[in-house]
């Protein structure tokens, strides 16, 4: 009598929303070859719960209340290479998804899409392939396969990683102190990240900043 065995894929997420990870949980729980092995709420601890479980796949927020979903999803990828990452986030996939996929990141999601979206990136990133908007992923192919002298980054495409993880962190009120304990930075660095940043976005003063800063998290 042969015996069909069938694999259930864990699956590990990363939020910092009591109700997204439980809306996640139950949507996920209820696929016949999936199931959440655990959650966590920040960085550090999302890590040592990917590094401890080994899942097949994590889901990971850009915006975590402590560490930085884009340093966790390049820790993942240097540290637990086994595991597929999947971004979701309230941010725009269009200035994401070249900072995900170079973390090591197999697929952006919206939080906006439908749940179904989920899903699909789910099933299709543990059957080895990447999940992104067909536009962004025209985009993604478009700069691979075009010019090899691509083209100047304006606005907030142009800041750095760790500049657009202050910039955040200054539209959502911390001060510049708040910021370097949550970065594990000195307010030094903190201070010229943020006159980097004034540079490349031509703001003139610290008020200009944390409005234009302000504007932006609150139109995400």
């Amino acid at each position: 009598m042969n015996r069909t065995i069938q694999t259930t894929a864990r699956i590990v997420i990363v939020d910092d929303h009591g109700i997204v990870r439980y809306g996640y949980s139950q949507l996920i729980n209820q696929q016949p070859a999936m199931e959440v092995y655990g959650t966590a709420t920040a960085e550090q601890e999302g890590f040592e719960l990917v590094r401890s479980a080994q899942p097949d796949l994590a889901i990971v927020d850009l915006s975590l209340r402590s560490g930085d979903g884009l340093d966790l999803v390049r820790s993942l990828a240097q540290h637990a290479q086994s595991v597929k990452t999947l971004v979701i986030s309230a941010h725009d996939e269009r200035l994401f998804a070249h900072r995900v996929l170079s973390a090591g990141a197999r697929g952006f999601i919206n939080k906006q899409e439908a749940p179904e979206k989920l899903i699909a990136g789910i099933q299709t990133i543990l059957n080895g392939g990447f999940f992104f908007s067909e536009e962004v992923t025209r985009t993604l192919l478009h700069d691979r396969l075009g010019s090899s002298q691509p083209a100047s980054r304006q606005g907030i495409e142009s800041l750095t990683n760790r500049e657009l993880q202050v910039y955040k962190q200054i539209g959502s009120g911390r001060s510049t102190r708040e910021i370097a304990d949550g970065l594990y930075l000195s307010v030094k660095t903190i201070e010229r990240h943020k006159e980097n940043i004034k540079r490349k976005l031509g703001l003139e003063n610290a008020t200009q900043l944390v409005c234009h800063a302000t504007e932006w998290v609150l139109n995400q």
